[in-house]
């Protein structure tokens, strides 16, 4: 099947940037876009991701959609759902299945916490296809040439919806780095966390040597947010443990928190437990 990106769009800022961004994306990897906007119907959805909505008519929803796929040079296709947004892109990623989902991530800093967190992992958690977080003030290198894996120790065990994301790195050949995070007083030694990010067999078909990258940091979140800069990545892939689905309504997990102050585009690749 030929490899597909699915984008949502509110017709915000931050839906823009990832949409050029998936764009970019799109061209190495030889894949096509799908652009889905779904309608928003009320300031209280519990789904919302920007904190605004502005109602539109169908024929202003088919001229916006029209005028962000119109400068694009890969293939899209563009789709309107009334639904709310977990079902409207389970019933898209049912249709399409695509490699990526891609989700804008608007500019933070007077938005709660737990509202920019857990709707990445809620969708995450509902598709189980890898979502890629793009953040809107992000000015990352697209496509990607440096690439940051975050690894603990454990075994990885990935779901067959992942193979996207081994045809996109295969595609890109970026030079790659596995970073772990360390408590000050322990050793920060890679060599674990690398053998556990081979077998999982994410990273096979990469020809380029695999580098490592140690960090010490008492918080594992800021720790993996400091390895992505010393590294200069221009992406960071974060492995998602149903751990995280569960830890997102206290917004403790490790994934989330990664998720509200990182400032590079973030992939999520969901994990088998």
């Amino acid at each position: 099947m030929a490899a597909s990106f699915l984008v949502l769009t509110d017709f915000t800022p931050a839906a823009d940037q990832a949409l050029r961004y998936a764009a970019a994306l799109a061209e190495p990897a030889q894949a096509s876009l799908i652009l889905l906007h779904i309608r928003r119907e009320t300031l209280l959805d519990p789904d919302i991701f920007n904190g605004s909505i502005r109602h539109l008519s169908e024929g202003e929803i088919a001229a916006a959609l029209q005028e962000r796929v119109a400068p694009l040079n890969v293939p899209t296709t563009v789709e309107s759902a009334v639904d709310g947004v977990e079902a409207a892109l389970t019933e898209a990623v049912r249709r399409h299945a695509p490699h990526l989902v891609i989700l804008g991530k608007p500019n933070t800093e007077r938005t709660p916490d737990e509202l920019v967190t857990s709707t990445a992992l809620k969708l995450l958690r509902v598709t189980r296809t890898p979502l890629l977080v793009v953040p809107q003030a992000s000015t990352a290198t697209v496509p990607p040439r440096r690439v940051t894996v975050a690894a603990d120790k454990t075994a990885i065990a990935l779901k067959p919806q992942s193979e996207g994301v081994r045809e996109l790195l295969r595609a890109l050949q970026p030079c790659l780095t596995v970073a772990h995070v360390a408590q000050p007083e322990d050793n920060d030694n890679c060599t674990d966390s690398l053998d556990a990010v081979v077998s999982s067999g994410l990273i096979q078909g990469i020809e380029t040597r695999i580098h490592t990258h140690g960090t010490r940091h008492r918080r594992i979140p800021e720790g993996i947010v400091q390895a992505a800069t010393e590294t200069r990545a221009d992406l960071l892939l974060l492995v998602a443990r149903r751990r995280s689905f569960l830890g997102q309504l206290f917004n403790r997990s490790v994934t989330s928190q990664v998720i509200l102050h990182g400032r590079l585009p973030m992939l999520l690749v969901p994990a088998l437990s």
